[in-house]
């Protein structure tokens, strides 16, 4: 809803109201043929609106018995064929890496962005396996699902 609302009040600022709009016109309908065009690329996309996101939790969480930051700046995205990983600069300078899920990875809009970071549980592939898509050996890690910025 606040997304919205904030879409109107951009739009009236613009002005892109139905003040001026065709009295002929009922509803705001177009007829005709209509196509919708954007030049936005997967890299283009703009991160979700810093207000939806609940920064006032822990700075680091234990999770798959490993203690992993939930807030820092995304220094690097680099894929692999277990996951993607995350390199983050912490608050204070230390750095990190982190597993992601390769739907965290998709954008590069967060690069160099500080973000809040959500984990879960994944089981994934053991290193030990070497890629053997056939070894049934896994290991339970701390997996980036969500990384949304707050920077502003």
């Amino acid at each position: 809803m606040l997304r919205l609302s904030l879409l109107a009040l951009a739009l009236a600022l613009a002005g892109c109201t139905d003040a001026d709009a065709d009295p002929d016109v009922v509803g705001g309908s177009v007829e005709g043929d209509v196509s919708v065009q954007s030049n936005e690329t997967p890299d283009a996309v703009a991160p979700d609106l810093v207000a939806d996101v609940d920064t006032t939790g822990p700075a680091v969480v234990e999770i798959a018995g490993r203690r992993v930051p939930t807030r820092a700046v995304v220094t690097d995205i680099q894929s692999g064929n277990r996951s993607c990983t995350l390199t983050l600069r912490q608050d204070g300078g230390a750095t990190a890496s982190v597993q992601a899920d390769y739907s965290v990875c998709d954008s590069n809009a967060i690069i160099d962005r500080r973000v809040q970071i959500r984990y879960e549980p994944a089981d994934l592939l053991a290193p030990s396996c070497g890629g053997d898509p056939d070894c049934l050996e896994t290991e339970t890690v701390p997996m980036a699902v969500v990384a949304e910025p707050i920077d502003g």
